[in-house]
């Protein structure tokens, strides 16, 4: 049994078991490997091994197809009891419900499939805060009885492309949508079809769908903590300000500025991407300003990461010339030098709200709640008092 990916008309769906069996027979005293039917030219038929069926669980059961399928499904008028056994008896011999054959004989019905479009122009491939959120969007897929099948468009396709295949050909219930903008395309798409969605950031006031939000003051620990170590010029290395987490961020930096009555320099503030050469790039810059910053807070950790890369090349001390905080508190963080302070946000978390909201819209059109996150302070040895 191995685990892999598995090429369909939309993008590859994760965490399917693919049986492999070899049939291995003697001839002339050589071992041979290949296929059954081949195989069968030699006397020996070998069977591959087939994954358990429904049958196979009524077997066990002692029940009747038709009943163990009601009591699989969770029909009320089958006792907790019958249910229960049921359930031990498909976990016991491995079975897992057909999807796609349940799709295709009732029409209209759930497929237990939802959908991730990555777009490879903004999201942090590279960044391992993604793969561990990736990871959690699958467990908990899977913990729901779901799969996660991902996608990504062509180079310059339209970013609803992959939207509209996947809406057509009717493969899953619903989309997580990561990286919403401002008047983003495929939220419109999504809603002109109907089509159940979360979002990562609440991207407007019109509601409608389900998003998953970081509170209002989410950058407030970094900035409270960063004043009371004495700092008043304080920049920021933002990720770009179209996406709803990012406008999120940059409006909650004005406000705990404001709420110590500190007014941010807006040539201290420069979108950075997402990945730690740009943010090089921009602390430099800021390093070069005539009265630069004596504390940076980056919207990632990978952003914090090019600024302690370039404070390294300016000769500059971290912390006692500039002090850093990052965002996301990924595993690297701890091992940076100096070991970054940083807001500790949970992949596993946010990975657990999306799909949960999510699957409350495809059960619920009419739910439409937003979710909030509250970001941790993590102290390490990145920041110090100021100059």
């Amino acid at each position: 049994m191995v685990d892999t990916c598995i090429p369909k008309r939309f993008g590859y769906t994760v965490g399917w078991n693919i049986v492999r069996a070899e049939s291995a027979v003697k001839r002339n005293g050589e071992r041979f490997t290949g296929s059954s039917s081949r195989s069968r030219d030699w006397g020996t038929r070998v069977r591959a091994r087939t994954r358990p069926t429904l049958r196979d669980v009524a077997r066990e059961t002692g029940l009747s197809v038709t009943q163990t399928s009601r009591a699989l499904n969770g029909r009320h008028d089958v006792s907790a009891r019958t249910r229960a056994r049921v359930t031990e008896a498909a976990d016991r011999i491995g079975y897992t419900p057909n999807l796609e054959a349940r799709r295709l004989k009732m029409p209209g019905t759930r497929t237990n499939s939802i959908g991730l479009v990555l777009s490879t122009r903004s999201q942090r491939f590279s960044d391992p805060f993604f793969g561990e959120l990736l990871t959690a969007l699958v467990d908990e897929a899977a913990r729901n009885g779901c799969e996660l099948q991902l996608s990504t468009p062509l180079v310059d396709e339209d970013p609803t492309v992959s939207y509209e295949r996947a809406v057509a050909a009717q493969r899953v219930d619903g989309f997580v949508v990561l990286r919403a903008t401002e008047d983003d395309p495929r939220v419109r798409y999504l809603r002109e079809q109907s089509v159940p969605f979360v979002t990562f950031g609440r991207i407007d006031d019109l509601g409608g769908h389900p998003a998953v939000n970081e509170t209002a003051d989410c950058l407030r620990p970094a900035v409270d903590h960063l004043v009371a170590l004495g700092h008043r010029r304080i920049g920021c290395l933002a990720e770009p300000l179209e996406h709803a987490i990012a406008g999120q961020r940059i409006a909650s930096f004005h406000r705990s500025l404001a709420d110590h009555g500190i007014e941010a320099e807006p040539a201290h503030i420069i979108p950075s991407g997402f990945r730690e050469d740009a943010a090089a790039e921009a602390t430099s810059q800021l390093l070069d300003d005539r009265t630069p910053p004596s504390a940076l807070v980056a919207f990632n950790d990978m952003l914090a990461m090019g600024a302690l890369r370039a404070a390294a090349s300016h000769g500059l001390d971290v912390p006692g010339d500039l002090s850093i905080v990052g965002f996301d508190d990924i595993h690297a963080a701890r091992f940076m030098s100096p070991p970054l302070t940083t807001l500790r946000h949970s992949p596993q978390t946010l990975g657990r709200e999306l799909i949960a909201q999510l699957l409350k819209v495809i059960d619920d059109p009419a739910c439409a709640d937003d979710v909030y996150i509250t970001p941790e302070l993590v102290v390490r040895q990145s920041t110090g008092p100021a100059l």
